[in-house]
């Protein structure tokens, strides 16, 4: 389950664990670079975050549907 926000400056995209055993994920597309946030279960605790370039996030993409082995990933013009 999912939900997608367009905002101004980027889209966010809340990924849910239906079973409520893990805390909401955030993906967080802007014009720099996207985010990767989790929220801690323990109130006042700071996310976890993590930042990747647009390229970085295309090769993660990317790997979901590839074999086992050695990848170089290239824009199209």
């Amino acid at each position: 389950m999912f939900t997608n926000e367009f905002l101004s400056d980027c889209t966010v995209t809340t990924l849910l664990d239906e079973t409520a055993e893990w805390p909401d994920v955030q993906l967080i597309i802007g014009d720099d670079c996207v985010y990767i946030r989790q929220f801690p279960e323990k109130e006042g605790s700071p996310a976890d975050l993590i930042c990747l370039t647009h390229k970085m996030f295309y090769d993660m993409v990317t790997a979901l549907n590839q074999t086992e082995g050695f990848f170089e990933t290239r824009y199209k013009r």
